[in-house]
C-alpha cells in the first residue's frame, strides 16, 4: 500500500509503504507527512523561481533545505523496509517448517512400508520412538531429551498478547538452519484452533522456534505450531478456526495458518 503525498506544483509526489506498525511509529508517519508538507510549499517557490524568474543556480539553504528532506524520508522509510523484510523472513520460515515437518513424517511412513495416509505408526512406536525416527529424516545436528539440553528456548517465552508462558517439550532437536522443533503428545491437541474431528484423529503437535534460541520467542513471531492429524498430516495450527486466537489481545498459539493463508504477518 503506498501513500502519495500531492502537492499543487503539479509534479511532486512522494511516495512511501505503509505497513501494520504500533501506534507510536504510526504518530511518527504522520509527523513526518506534516513537515513534508510544510517543506513542499517552500519547494513550490524554489522551483517558480528556477523556472519562471531570472534566478540562476540554487541558494546554500535551498540545498540544505533539499537534503533535510531527503534524511527526513530515509530515516523513515529504512526501518520501514527492514520492517517488511522481517515479516516476509517469517513466512518463508513458516512454510519451510511446515515442509520439513511433513516431508519427515512422509518419509518414516514410506520406510515403514506404509501407505502416506497412514500415520497410525505415530502412535504404536510411542512419542520416544517416533521423534527419534523423525530426527533421521531431517537435517538435525542437535536431539535433545527435554528443554534442559538446549536445543529449545525455555527462558523469556511470551505468547501473541505479551504474557510470559512456558510448556513442556520432552523432545526437541535444531536443524542445520538453525530451526528447532520440539514435539508435544496428543493431549496439546486440544487449543490448537482445529476441528473437532481433527483433535480426535490428532496424534501430537510440534512446536517450532523458526530461529532458534534468537528473540523474541513470541507466539506469532519466531514460535509456532503444527498438529500432526491422522489421514491428513501437518495441519497448522488454527487451520480449524483460525481467528481462534490469533489476535494481539490473545495467546497466539494459532497463528501458523494465518501466517500461511494470508501470506504474511497481519494481526489486529
Amino acid at each position: 500500500m503506498f501513500f502519495v503525498l500531492y502537492n499543487d506544483i503539479g509534479f511532486l509526489k512522494v511516495h512511501f509503504p505503509l505497513y501494520p506498525i504500533n501506534y507510536v511509529y504510526t504518530n511518527v508517519q504522520i509527523y513526518i507527512r506534516i513537515v513534508i508538507s510544510l517543506y513542499c510549499g517552500e519547494i513550490k517557490n524554489m522551483l517558480k523561481k528556477k523556472i519562471f524568474g531570472t534566478k540562476k543556480g540554487f541558494s546554500l539553504a535551498e540545498v540544505l533545505l533539499t537534503l533535510v528532506i531527503i534524511g527526513v524520508l530515509g530515516a523513515m522509510l529504512v526501518p520501514m523496509m527492514n520492517q517488511g523484510t522481517g515479516r516476509h523472513e517469517i513466512l518463508v520460515k513458516v512454510n519451510k517448517a511446515h515442509s520439513v515437518i511433513g516431508q519427515g513424517v512422509m518419509k518414516i511412513a514410506y520406510a515403514e512400508g506404509l501407505p502416506i495416509a497412514d500415520l497410525s505408526f505415530i502412535k504404536e512406536d510411542g512419542d520416544v520412538v517416533f521423534f527419534e525416527k523423525f530426527s533421521k529424516f531431517v537435517d538435525t545436528i542437535k536431539l535433545c531429551n527435554g528443554t534442559a539440553d538446549g536445543c529449545f528456548p525455555t527462558d523469556d517465552i511470551t505468547q501473541l498478547d505479551g504474557l510470559s508462558t512456558s510448556f513442556l517439550l520432552p523432545y526437541s532437536l535444531i536443524t542445520k538452519d538453525g530451526i528447532s522443533y520440539g514435539w508435544q503428545n496428543k493431549i496439546s491437541c486440544g487449543d490448537k484452533g482445529l476441528s473437532v474431528d481433527d483433535v480426535r484423529n490428532c496424534y501430537g503437535s510440534f512446536v517450532v522456534d523458526i530461529n532458534g534460541h534468537k528473540p523474541p520467542n513470541r507466539y506469532g513471531y519466531d514460535i509456532f505450531f503444527f498438529a500432526i492429524v491422522d489421514k491428513k498430516g501437518v495441519v497448522p495450527a488454527g487451520k480449524g478456526n483460525k481467528s481462534y486466537d490469533c489476535r494481539r489481545d490473545r495467546a497466539g498459539i494459532t497463528c501458523a495458518s494465518k501466517v500461511i493463508d494470508d501470506q504474511g504477518v497481519n494481526y489486529h
